[in-house]
C-alpha cells in the first residue's frame, strides 16, 4: 500500500469513527444525560470541557498515526516523537479553546435572543474563522512569517513539506510556503500566478459558500431532536448533529472545489509555458502525498484538488471563469465554531497541526 493510499485509510477509519460515534450518542439519547437550561453555569461548562477532552483523547491515536507513525513507516519527513507531542499539545489546546469560545459565545447568544441571535453568532463565528486563518494557524503551530514578501504575498516558514498556505485576510494577499523557492525555483512563479488568479472574488466566494454552508448546517442541527441553544446539553446535541453535517459535505462540497483548481491551472498556462506549468504540478504533488494518479471513483469522493495527472489532461482546456475557491477546505476550519469533530480528521491533515486550518490547497 502506498503512503497516499494509507494515509487515505487513516482519514476513512478516523471521519468514520466520529461519525460512528455522533450516530450512536445521538441514538441512544445521550443529550439527555448532559446539563438542561436549568443547569448551572458551572455544570454547563463542566460539560463542555469534558466533551472537549474526550475528543481530544480519542483523536490521539489517528493524530499519531497521520503525524508521526506512517510518515516514519514510509520515509516521509516527519517531527521527532517530543516534537511532535509539543506541537500536537499546542494544537488541539489551542483549538479546544477556540471550540469551548465559540459554543459559550453561541449558548450567550441562543439564551439572550432566540435561535436567531445563535444563528447569527455562528455566521460571524464562521466569517471570522475563514478570514483569520493565518493568524489562527500561527496560534495553532509554530509558523513563522520571514522576510521577502510582497504586497499581495506572505512567505510562511513551515516544518511540514506539505504545508502549502493559501489565501490570508479579506483576500488580498496570498500566503506562500517558503520551502518552495528552493524546491520549484524559477517556477514559483507559475504558482504565485494561480493563486494570484484567486485573489479577490473567487476566494471571496469560496468564504461566503462555507460560511453559508457552516451557517445552514447551524440552523438545521439547532432544530433536530435533542438539540438547541440554550444548554450545553443541546449545543453538544446540535454538535453531534453538525458533525453528520460536515460529513455530507465532504462529500458534496470536492465538487465546488474542484472546477477553481482547473480555472488557477488554466489561468497560470496563460502566463506560462505548458511544460513548465505541469511540471510545477507535478512537484507539488510530490511534496503531499505523491499520488498522480487516482482512480476516478476514489477521486470523487474523497479529493477535493484532482490528481496531477488529471490536471495536467485537462491543462488544454484554458476556460477560467470565476469559480469559488477551495469551498470544501475552507469549511472544516469553520466547522470548529459548532462543535465540528471532522475538520482534523480527514486524510490530508491528520496528525498535521500545521495544517489544521491551512488545509492543503493546490
Amino acid at each position: 500500500m502506498s503512503y497516499a493510499r494509507a494515509r487515505l485509510m487513516l482519514g476513512i477509519a478516523a471521519v468514520g469513527a466520529w461519525v460512528v460515534a455522533s450516530t450512536v450518542f445521538l441514538a441512544i439519547g445521550g443529550p439527555g444525560a448532559l446539563p438542561s437550561v436549568d443547569a448551572p453555569a458551572s455544570d454547563q461548562v463542566a460539560a463542555l470541557a469534558a466533551v472537549l477532552g474526550i475528543y481530544i483523547a480519542a483523536s490521539l491515536p489517528f493524530d499519531l498515526l497521520g503525524g508521526l507513525l506512517l510518515p516514519r513507516r514510509y520515509g516521509r519527513p516527519h517531527p521527532g516523537t517530543d516534537a511532535f507531542v509539543l506541537a500536537w499539545a499546542r494544537g488541539v489546546l489551542v483549538q479546544a479553546l477556540v471550540m469551548a469560545g465559540a459554543l459559550l459565545s453561541v449558548m450567550a447568544a441562543g439564551r439572550a435572543g432566540g435561535s436567531g441571535a445563535a444563528i447569527a453568532v455562528v455566521a460571524v463565528l464562521a466569517v471570522a474563522i475563514g478570514v483569520a486563518r493565518l493568524p489562527l494557524a500561527r496560534l495553532v503551530a509554530d509558523l513563522s512569517i520571514e522576510p521577502g514578501g510582497s504586497p499581495d504575498a506572505v512567505i510562511v516558514c513551515a516544518t511540514d513539506p506539505g504545508f502549502t498556505g493559501g489565501i490570508s485576510g479579506a483576500g488580498n494577499r496570498m500566503v506562500l510556503p517558503a520551502s518552495w523557492a528552493r524546491h520549484l525555483g524559477p517556477g514559483l512563479a507559475v504558482e504565485t500566478d494561480r493563486r494570484r488568479w484567486a485573489l479577490g472574488t473567487p476566494y471571496v466566494l469560496g468564504i461566503a459558500v462555507a460560511a453559508m454552508w457552516t451557517t445552514v448546517g447551524a440552523a438545521v442541527s439547532f432544530v433536530l431532536p435533542g438539540a438547541g441553544v440554550q444548554s450545553a446539553g443541546e449545543l453538544i446535541a446540535a454538535g453531534a448533529w453538525f458533525t453528520l453535517w460536515s460529513f455530507v459535505g465532504l462529500l458534496v462540497l470536492p465538487s465546488l472545489s474542484r472546477p477553481a483548481v482547473y480555472a488557477a491551472d488554466a489561468a497560470a498556462l496563460n502566463a506560462h509555458p505548458h511544460q513548465e506549468v505541469a511540471r510545477v504540478i507535478r512537484a507539488l504533488d510530490a511534496l503531499q502525498d505523491d499520488e498522480p494518479e487516482r482512480p476516478g471513483g476514489v477521486e470523487v469522493i474523497f479529493h477535493p484538488i484532482p490528481s496531477a495527472g488529471r490536471r495536467i489532461r485537462r491543462l488544454g482546456d484554458t476556460r477560467s471563469g470565476v469559480r469559488p475557491w477551495h469551498v470544501a477546505r475552507l469549511a472544516l476550519p469553520m466547522s470548529w465554531c459548532m462543535l465540528g469533530l471532522l475538520g482534523r480528521a480527514v486524510h490530508c491533515n491528520a496528525g498535521r497541526p500545521e495544517m489544521w486550518v491551512l488545509l492543503p490547497s493546490d
